[in-house]
């Protein structure tokens, strides 16, 4: 422990509490349902000792939303930005659960809502040869991957210091005849520049992607849905 030239010693000084900032790209209506996970999500931190504030950032543009909300989080002294969606679904703790992982760039893995073939939106690979990043019953608690979707993510200062801005740019594959998402590539540049992308799939098997039924992992309510009529195929 540090002493004072008296040799006495010296006061601890307290430390910072952790604190976050919800980024959420928006249009000009939120999911009821959205809302209240945002609620229970950010009082959930709260509970727990972690500062919060929130932004949200209404384009048609994703991209432009993305690089605001950037530039909003870093004039803030938040320590981590937690991306959220504002069709997602998850539990009150997922914040606390990918602070807990302790990694600079963490989150959920989630399906698309394209029905009846609902892909996982997590990547592995290169533009043009990308296979897709599952979520199962049995993927391990964390997991890497080549890139995650921003609705569920948790990133640290000091990916955005490092890396680079723009951070979110939509591109075009002139080789692959592809385009290239905002989320891919800033989860590209950023393991460009030594930072790895984790994927929580404990927490993945709890999040659901909200449109005609919620979209979770394993389509248990795309199930139930078709049982009860509420959707039909064929």
């Amino acid at each position: 422990m540090p002493t004072h030239a008296s040799g006495n010693p010296l006061p601890q000084q307290p430390r910072k509490p952790i604190s976050v900032m919800t980024l959420v790209p928006s249009g000009d209506h939120v999911h009821a349902q959205f809302a209240y996970f945002l609620a229970m999500g950010t009082a959930t931190l709260v509970a727990n000792g972690v500062g919060v504030a929130s932004t949200f950032e209404t384009s048609s543009v994703i991209t432009i939303a993305r690089r605001n909300l950037v530039n909003h989080f870093l004039r803030s002294t938040c320590d981590y930005a937690w991306w959220i969606d504002s069709d997602m679904a998850f539990p009150p703790d997922a914040g606390i659960r990918l602070l807990n992982r302790q990694v600079p760039i963490v989150g959920a893995n989630y399906r698309k809502r394209y029905f009846p073939n609902p892909h996982f939106t997590a990547m592995n690979g290169q533009p043009g040869s990308t296979t897709e990043f599952k979520t199962t019953d049995d993927s391990p608690p964390l997991e890497k991957v080549d890139c995650l979707p921003q609705g569920m993510m948790m990133v640290h200062r000091s990916v955005y210091e490092r890396v680079p801005a723009p951070h979110y740019v939509f591109e075009y594959s002139a080789d692959h005849s592809v385009e290239i998402g905002e989320d891919y590539y800033f989860c590209d540049k950023a393991r460009k520049n030594g930072i790895d992308v984790w994927c929580d799939q404990e927490l993945s098997r709890q999040v659901a992607h909200i449109g005609i039924f919620n979209f979770n992992y394993n389509l248990s309510q795309a199930t139930e849905a078709i049982k009860d009529g509420t959707i039909k195929v064929g």
